[in-house]
């Protein structure tokens, strides 16, 4: 039998990273910008990966055009609609004032997902990354649905080792973020393998404890490795990365699931039920959507699974 719920720290993890990504944008000093972008992004992918879920999605056909029109159309509107405005306004203001670029740059950066290019609305690349990521995903997965958790994560190491080679040895950008979506995909795929395993720890001050620790290990590796962009495949040292992500993500959904515990903290997500969606377009206009990515990791409806 499959039951469909929201999962309260799922909301708290999203909640806890759009303001995380903000402050990431706001010009926060660099320690607090390395410690953020240790993990943000590989949290974004882990959160869409627990939100995915083949018994909703049988069909790849209709699975990759649900994923086209939630993510792909949004992209080319989005995208227009700032190229336009940027191209006849924002360019001439602030930074962008100062920077040399083509009019048909940003055209290129849109159509290929180069997000270095896309200088009118650079966030935008997570939208397209996630869509190759998903169909990928879906395509390497699906045939593996019904084999051991051993086997899927020996093929998501094996995915990490080549993401690692195109990042080490690849000159070359490759489109449609291809590149971040290799690497992403690790997150992904650990997030759909493990999330109905997720304990809540009700013991207060073993989530205390931990929340620390792993906060810990994410300040020491942010010192380590510095600013780590997934936009553009940069990770510095590759092994630093994965382990301050891990620890990133484990940090956060400590953290949320301790203040899903909390009556107080759930009775607010119940009564504002649009609370996500104000986020957003709160980020949405502060930030030039840096904040949007977090609407596209997907609904947060789980389906749980008797077994």
């Amino acid at each position: 039998m499959n039951t469909g719920k929201r999962i309260l720290w799922i909301d708290y993890a999203k909640s806890i990273c759009i303001y995380l990504v903000l402050l990431g944008h706001a010009h926060a000093s660099q320690p607090v910008t390395d410690f953020i972008y240790t993990f943000h992004m590989p949290l974004f992918f882990f959160l869409s990966g627990c939100l995915f879920s083949f018994e909703k999605h049988p069909n790849f056909k209709e699975f990759a055009i649900k994923r086209f029109k939630g993510l792909m159309v949004p992209y080319l509107w989005i995208n227009l609609i700032t190229y336009l405005f940027w191209l006849f306004a924002g360019r001439n203001f602030g930074e962008d004032a100062t920077i040399s670029t083509t009019w048909y740059s940003p055209i290129i950066g849109i159509l290929l997902g180069y997000s270095k290019q896309m200088i009118h609305n650079t966030p935008m690349w997570f939208f397209i990354c996630l869509y190759f990521l998903e169909i990928f995903y879906y395509l390497l997965f699906k045939p593996l649905q019904k084999k051991s958790k051993s086997i899927k994560i020996s093929v998501l190491i094996v995915i990490a080792v080549i993401g690692y080679t195109n990042y080490a040895y690849n000159p070359y950008t490759l489109p449609f973020c291809l590149g971040t979506a290799i690497v992403g995909m690790v997150f992904y795929g650990i997030g759909n393998l493990i999330v109905h395993n997720i304990q809540i720890i009700k013991i207060k001050l073993l989530h205390i404890i931990l929340v620390f620790l792993t906060m810990g290990i994410v300040i020491f590796i942010a010192h380590e490795n510095g600013y780590i962009i997934m936009a553009t495949n940069n990770y510095n040292n590759y092994i630093l990365f994965f382990i301050g992500s891990f620890a990133g993500i484990c940090m956060i959904n400590l953290s949320s699931n301790f203040l899903s515990l909390k009556p107080v903290f759930q009775n607010i997500i119940i009564k504002h039920t649009h609370y996500q969606q104000f986020s957003f377009a709160y980020v949405l206009f502060l930030k030039r959507n840096h904040g949007i990515c977090l609407s596209h990791t997907g609904r947060n409806l789980i389906r749980q699974n008797s077994s």
